[in-house]
């Protein structure tokens, strides 16, 4: 993979390591929450692993982008101490301490830093290894992994139990409810054209069935052209994208690909996206990241796919 963001990004993807602010909407506001949940409190996380939160945490650290973003929309942005070294959103993240990046934790400054849960969303995280992680650091490890809008939305309501704001982030799972209904019922009656989406090329890797992606371009009314792949974000024959002849292609903005770029690929010359100028650049930090922002990742795709329906 030639671009080293794309290259990031798709090992995150991968991973599963992706995942915003204002309410869950949009401008990353922190909205001061108070403590509404009673402790110690018991959840499962994305591994079936029971998680025992004691107290109250006072030191969170995060990393995924999405939690972060999530973190941040249920009120307590304040009490986050660590974050990974690709989150970027809400911009005051720029200041808060690193403690790892899409190859690992740093456990060493996970404990230096005290925090009390650490969040984690690696898709190959297994059990010990969340264990292994928790007597190192001294935190709670909680493993979050979506893999659909839904568990997106309701992984808000995890963490806002988590951090004691339920009340906090029940609104919020209510607000992204009801923006995600909009978004369907506008397209609920329109032709469902098939979408290619993009995370890199040379070699070209795309969203497969049981990916959030994919489940993205389901709910705006999409039907996914790489929905016969075997993997989440399998490499995909360029041979078998030119079969498929996707009605729109979509590239994720991480890739740094330009529309034009696309069209004046020797392989693509047929393809009906091209030939019909339905080739189009979407914010990825939208549709990549399974946090509060997925709605309007599914609302982008979705004015996009149905331009005439909103």
């Amino acid at each position: 993979m030639k671009n080293t963001k794309a290259a990031l990004l798709l090992l995150a993807l991968a991973a599963a390591l992706v995942s915003c602010g204002q309410g869950a909407a949009g401008s990353g506001e922190e909205t001061t929450a108070r403590a509404d949940s009673g402790f110690p409190v018991t959840v499962t996380d994305s591994l079936g692993r029971k998680v025992e939160i004691e107290e109250r945490p006072q030191e969170l650290g995060s990393m995924a982008p999405s939690v972060t973003e999530t973190i941040f929309a249920v009120g307590a942005g304040e009490r986050l101490e660590g974050v990974t070294t690709v989150d970027d959103y809400p911009k005051r993240v720029e200041e808060i301490e690193k403690i790892g990046d899409f190859y690992g934790v740093n456990a060493e400054k996970v404990a230096s830093l005290g925090i009390d849960v650490l969040f984690l969303s690696y898709d190959t995280t297994t059990r010990k290894q969340a264990e292994d992680l928790e007597e190192k650091t001294g935190a709670d490890v909680v493993v979050i992994n979506p893999t659909s809008v839904e568990e997106a939305i309701d992984s808000v309501g995890l963490v806002g139990e988590i951090v004691g704001n339920e009340e906090k982030a029940r609104s919020v799972e209510e607000r992204l409810r009801r923006k995600l209904e909009q978004v369907t019922a506008k397209v609920e009656d329109e032709p469902r054209p098939t979408v290619f989406y993009e995370l890199d090329y040379d070699p070209l890797f795309t969203v497969g069935p049981g990916s959030f992606v994919a489940d993205a371009i389901r709910l705006a009314g999409g039907k996914n052209a790489a929905g016969d792949a075997k993997q989440p974000y399998p490499q995909y024959p360029v041979e078998r994208l030119v079969e498929k002849d996707p009605d729109y292609y979509l590239v994720g903005s991480g890739s740094g690909v330009t529309v034009e770029e696309v069209k004046e690929r020797e392989a693509y010359s047929t393809l009906t996206a091209v030939e019909e100028d339905r080739v189009h650049v979407v914010d990825d930090d939208l549709i990549s990241r399974p946090g509060p922002r997925i709605v309007e990742g599914v609302r982008l795709i979705a004015r996009t796919i149905h331009p005439d329906a909103f």
